[in-house]
């Protein structure tokens, strides 16, 4: 814990990304055919400072603790609807019908997107995490760098029409804002460009959709395998809050990210030489014994609970934590108001994850519940 939180403190010497380590994308017929097609790709919201906090306070209105309590109506009301639509059913695959659909389409409405594309923002989201299992074949990282630009074009055609027909309340999209604010960069204010923008608007979308998804399903699978938990957590929803920390701790949605030196480095005693590429495993930072008292139990009162590294911490912390904590807070509330015995359906789990190194993620949960 204490060596990730000093590399994500240094970010002075600790860059993001893996410096000159394998991309994501190797293929150089999917690498020529996004350069020639798409945007290109900056992490604005992934720069290093002091940029990174100049486009986040852009987004903050929105995303933050504060800004996303403006969302709660909206959440209520999605998770409320989509439980209606299986709640006498007595039984729900909790993914696809609602782990996967609540973030995607908060964020959606929160974008300024139509629902009526939702089918398609859901595959051009999970094109965009796909290359994080570094386990694509040549086929699939091709398809998916033409879904990604797919999606650039997507945003670009957004982001002109809010350019000729602008809202009048400026706030009323993120789209519109980003469109029609000008940001502080470089000791110069300008207005975003239709790259930043993209840029911007993806890793928003993509980060407060995917992850969110993964949360949600890891903390219902949790409450299941752990049913006195479950019932406490009805009788008291007070504690609700702890027990989302607890999952995202536990069940980290992104499992660790990388960085690169940029000089020599010592680190805890050891040097770490110009240019290494470094693995930070949040996993393994949140089960840390040193710094949570019994690492792998859920405590319901534990005091330090917020304090995983989920999110990250400092500059780097994730822009979109507020909406996902308050996104979970919310439906599970509603999941232990309106339902109670939850259980996993017999002989139609698998238990699998998605393939991946970097998030991790059930692919479905079949669930059987009694409605209260």
């Amino acid at each position: 814990y204490q060596d990730i939180h000093q590399i994500l403190r240094k970010t002075d010497t600790f860059k993001r990304g893996a410096g000159k380590s394998r991309p994501l994308i190797a293929d150089k017929e999917a690498q020529d055919y996004f350069a020639a097609n798409g945007w290109p790709k900056q992490s604005v919201l992934g720069s290093n400072p002091p940029n990174h906090r100049r486009y986040r306070d852009m987004v903050d209105h929105f995303f933050s603790v504060t800004g996303s309590k403006e969302q709660t109506e909206l959440i209520t009301n999605t998770a409320n609807g989509l439980i209606d639509t299986w709640i006498d059913d007595g039984e729900v695959e909790y993914v696809s019908q609602f782990a996967e659909l609540l973030p995607s389409m908060v964020i959606t409405v929160m974008m300024g997107f139509p629902l009526e594309d939702l089918e398609n923002l859901k595959i051009w989201s999970e094109a965009w995490v796909a290359p994080f299992s570094l386990q694509l074949t040549v086929e699939e990282e091709r398809e998916v760098s033409r879904l990604m630009v797919e999606f650039q074009h997507y945003i670009y055609d957004h982001i002109q029409d809010r350019r000729r027909n602008p809202k009048d309340n400026p706030r009323a999209d993120v789209v519109n804002y980003l469109v029609h604010t000008p940001v502080k960069l470089h000791s110069e204010t300008r207005m975003l460009t239709d790259t930043e923008i993209i840029n911007m608007i993806d890793h928003l979308y993509i980060g407060g959709n995917e992850t969110t998804t993964f949360a949600l399903t890891s903390g219902l699978w949790m409450l299941i395998e752990n049913p006195d938990i479950q019932t406490h957590l009805a009788d008291n929803p007070q504690k609700i809050t702890t027990f989302v920390e607890e999952v995202l701790r536990l069940e980290s949605p992104t499992q660790g990210m990388d960085r690169h030196t940029i000089e020599d480095v010592e680190l805890n005693e050891i040097t770490i030489p110009k240019g290494s590429h470094i693995h930070m495993r949040y996993a393994a930072a949140n089960r840390d014994e040193n710094q949570f008292e019994c690492p792998a139990d859920i405590d319901l009162n534990r005091k330090n609970a917020s304090k995983h590294l989920a999110f990250s911490i400092g500059e780097t912390h994730c822009p979109g934590a507020g909406l996902t904590r308050l996104e979970q807070n919310i439906a599970t509330n509603l999941l232990l108001s309106r339902m109670k015995n939850f259980k996993f359906a017999e002989g139609k789990n698998s238990f699998q994850h998605h393939m991946n190194f970097t998030l991790r993620s059930f692919k479905d949960l079949h669930v059987t519940f009694d409605k209260r």
